[in-house]
């Protein structure tokens, strides 16, 4: 069987999905759109119960629209809130990223739309104009970050990896690869922006927060200024670096998800960035094993492989399977006991609980196939 897919004894029951959700899980679903990328986040309820959204790019409209209708509807999770998006990011203007940003500003526009993030890089082709007149059309606030860029989003907080300042100088000037322009994302949860401290001046203990790191398709030139701007601090369990985390600094880089760059292209990561990250769950959004873009490309499988789960000196020692090193693939297929194809297991939604949970879902869902919630399967975990 192929690396990429699943056996179907690894999924739970479905309609696990639902009653997993809990109020203060941050909720991250990458939908399964073929080759690109449609991704988007359940920020934790408020304290009147409501969520609002963030949108990090749109090619299926339809399938991304169907989805938030169904989480408003039957299953409850969205309340009626304005802005319903509280962030809507354009990562880089390649069509298998925006195709559909124009039709999400036109249906949600200033009601429900907070902030428009784009990174500032023109492109001549029609998805992105269209979808720039629709945002000049609109009194949206509208953003082109760079790295170190930090916005709070209730104890969410998203920090600007890329791309880096010079990148950024350079759209215009120098020419730089439209993939290296990307948005890259680090988010963490849940943050706290003052720490609490007891009578005696002592530390008060911070709650476990987890790290999503989202790479868009940025690739080795702009992960490159990524490490140098957010170096490694070393050992994470010493004195300075506990130290540093109490007064509100973290180790920049790891990440408990990570979104691979580029669809699993061969450039867009290295085993170095892997193993700065070393993700528990990694997911790829793409189709299975080499489609239009030849997507994913064994190069990226077997530097991610490498960085998670180094094979030693030993003759005949050998990675652990993808499903073993929570390696995940929107176009993978499900098997049944005897190995055959089953269908899509489709669509990935991360549940980020407090104190530390995660619980992984898929849907079954094609690409041209609405997502639903009530066909979620919880990943079983080994």
């Amino acid at each position: 069987m192929p690396a990429t897919d699943l056996a179907g004894a690894r999924l739970g029951p479905s309609g696990g999905f639902l009653p997993a959700c809990r109020p203060t899980d941050l909720v991250y679903f990458v939908l399964n759109v073929g080759d690109g990328d449609t991704q988007l986040l359940l920020l934790p309820a408020d304290a009147q119960g409501r969520r609002r959204c963030v949108v990090v790019d749109c090619i299926r409209a339809t399938k991304l629209f169907r989805l938030l209708d169904d989480l408003a509807g039957a299953a409850g999770l969205l309340a009626p809130v304005e802005p319903l998006l509280e962030l809507v990011v354009a990562t880089h203007p390649h069509d298998d990223h925006i195709s559909g940003m124009a039709a999400l500003l036109r249906r949600f526009g200033e009601r429900h739309v907070g902030e428009f993030w784009d990174p500032g890089y023109y492109h001549t082709t029609g998805g992105y104009l269209e979808m720039m007149a629709e945002l000049e059309r609109l009194p949206i606030s509208h953003l082109q970050p760079a790295s170190g860029t930090v916005r709070y989003l209730g104890r969410v907080g998203i920090t600007v990896l890329a791309p880096g300042t010079s990148l950024r100088n350079r759209f215009d000037s120098y020419g730089v690869d439209i993939n290296n322009a990307s948005i890259a994302l680090k988010l963490d949860y849940p943050v706290s922006r003052v720490v609490e401290r007891k009578a005696d001046r002592t530390y008060v203990k911070l709650p476990t927060a987890q790290t999503l790191i989202l790479g868009a398709d940025a690739q080795t030139l702009s992960w490159s200024q990524v490490l140098v701007d957010f170096p490694q601090l070393g050992p994470e369990r010493t004195a300075v670096t506990s130290a540093l985390r109490r007064s509100g600094g973290t180790t920049p880089l790891n990440a408990d998800v990570f979104k691979v760059p580029h669809h699993g292209s061969k450039h867009g990561l290295n085993l170095e960035l892997v193993e700065a990250i070393r993700p528990a769950v990694s997911i790829v959004s793409s189709v299975r094993e080499a489609g239009r873009y030849h997507f994913p490309h064994a190069v990226m499988q077997a530097a991610l492989r490498e960085a998670i789960d180094p094979v030693s000196s030993k003759p005949d020692t050998q990675h652990r399977t993808d499903d073993e090193l929570m390696i995940l693939y929107t176009g993978s297929r499900l098997l049944d006991d005897a190995g055959d194809d089953i269908g899509p297991l489709g669509s990935v939604a991360v549940l980020v609980g407090t104190g530390g949970r995660r619980e992984v879902f898929r849907f079954g869902d094609a690409p041209d196939e609405p997502l639903d919630l009530a066909r979620g399967r919880r990943l079983l975990t080994r």
